[in-house]
């Protein structure tokens, strides 16, 4: 289920399976492709903005507790990091739908 509850629909399941093919974008950026990832949906104002705001992050690592693994997680806390070597998470979400051949959703959620 999603943010709202509800499955993703035929666009957004493309989006999904591509950025879970394609493997953690940190690591990626880090110089090692294809590492396995989890679904990290990007929150704002405390809530999620769809299933097509989302990024593949590796679990744990990236995502969630990477501190004793040698890497610098989005979460818990380490946002401030994370964006520093990284970039925040619309700028990784437009680099991937540039290298994934996807159209740019660009400004706030619908």
């Amino acid at each position: 289920m999603g943010p709202s509850g509800r499955k993703p629909n035929a666009e957004e399941q493309r989006w999904i399976d591509a950025i879970m093919e394609f493997g953690c974008v940190a690591c990626y950026l880090d110089g090692f492709p294809e590492c396995p990832a989890a679904l990290h949906h990007i929150v704002e104002c405390g809530r999620r903005l769809g299933h097509r705001w989302s990024l593949p992050l590796c679990d744990p690592g990236h995502h969630q507790n990477g501190q004793s693994r040698g890497k610098v997680p989005l979460h818990p806390g380490k946002s401030r990091q994370f964006i520093a070597l990284y970039g925040t998470e619309r700028a990784l979400l437009a680099r991937l739908e540039l290298k994934l051949g996807f159209d740019h959703i660009g400004g706030p959620p619908p």
